[in-house]
């Protein structure tokens, strides 16, 4: 299964829980496809926020080369399920994704948000962590089911 998690901007949320995925994917030899973006363009280029690398750091995953892309086109095809953090996020995709791809957004958690934790300090972002740990999981162990 390829998975692309799409956060604003890239640097906070998808990073992370792009990190995550891939560290459940090696644990458990799955194999496919794991990336995240941006709807916005503002960080095209950059590194992930110091306090996503710092928590993902400290849960054993390292996420120093990530670098900040926007969504495109070809996302939509690549990818076999995209996961937005926040309802601002799935509007943005939904806006963008050819007709034909549109079923394959889903908003994180299913009925719940990912709370963007850029403004916050480091617990908002520890406890992000642990969400989108646990989203994760879930995920795996329900096949990507919704």
């Amino acid at each position: 299964m390829n998975v692309l998690f799409v956060c604003l901007g890239n640097i906070c949320r998808s990073p992370l829980a792009a990190g995550i995925m891939v560290k459940i994917y090696e644990d458990e030899k799955i194999t496919g496809e794991i990336d995240s973006c941006g709807t916005m363009d503002w960080n095209v280029g950059n590194s992930a926020d110091p306090r996503s690398i710092s928590v993902a750091l400290s849960n054993g995953i390292d996420l120093s080369k990530h670098r900040a892309r926007q969504i495109t086109l070809e996302d939509f095809e690549r990818f076999d399920v995209i996961f937005a953090m926040d309802s601002m996020n799935v509007s943005a995709l939904r806006k963008l994704a050819p007709a034909q791809h549109k079923h394959k957004i889903r908003l994180i958690g299913g009925a719940f948000e990912v709370q963007d934790p850029y403004h916050s300090n480091e617990a908002a972002f520890r406890e992000t962590y642990k969400v989108l740990d646990d989203f994760c999981r879930q995920a795996v162990r329900n096949k990507f089911k919704e």
